[in-house]
């Protein structure tokens, strides 16, 4: 009886289509049940991961450090999931319209390439270095492939020593992301 109990809740939680997120009782990480995707995240040590402020900013979550807010940090992190469709069927192509959008800003911004960081599940997320010459903001952006969606990890400083000092907990941040696949109830025989 307790495993159909089960069974129902993550049923009506993925049916809810709502980003959602909650605190397992293990330090393993955070939840996130998106449509499409489900997915653990764990915050760097000294980091706060909050979700009620990701809402308002309409991304899945926002991350900042202890002591400081998402409105006050330097160094800031937040997570967002792209949904592929006609118009960007794949990573390449979510990755090349990021790049795009990005440049239109700015002609004197750059993008460069940086080493893949592996995810706590094996995957080799792309990640892209950005310096938004006009307001001389820095990010790293990780982006995670998934069959339907493209997980977006970004750090973002207006600070080049506080960004310097912000990528150990960035790539930790990418480093636990994990593919949750929810328990279900197997077919009877």
């Amino acid at each position: 009886m307790t495993t159909h109990i089960l069974t129902l809740i993550l049923i009506v939680l993925v049916w809810s289509g709502a980003a959602l997120a909650q605190r397992p009782d293990s330090t393993d990480g955070t939840v996130f049940i998106e449509e499409h995707v489900s997915f653990v995240l764990k915050e760097p040590l000294g980091w706060v991961l909050d979700v009620e402020t990701a809402k308002v900013e309409r991304v899945q979550a926002v991350l900042y450090r202890e002591g400081s807010s998402w409105r006050d940090g330097v160094a800031v992190m937040y997570v967002r999931v792209i949904h592929k469709d006609e118009t960007q069927p794949t990573i390449a192509k979510v990755i090349a319209n990021d790049v795009a959008q990005f440049l239109k800003a700015s002609k004197e911004s750059t993008i460069s390439d940086s080493p893949s960081i592996q995810t706590r599940d094996k995957k080799n997320s792309v990640v892209k270095v950005f310096y938004d010459a006009a307001n001389k903001n820095f990010e790293s952006v990780a982006f995670i492939d998934e069959a339907k969606v493209v997980v977006i990890i970004a750090l973002s400083s207006r600070e080049k020593g506080e960004y310097e000092k912000a990528v150990p907990a960035f790539d930790a941040l990418v480093g636990s992301y994990s593919l949750f696949a929810p328990l279900v109830r197997p077919a009877d025989d």
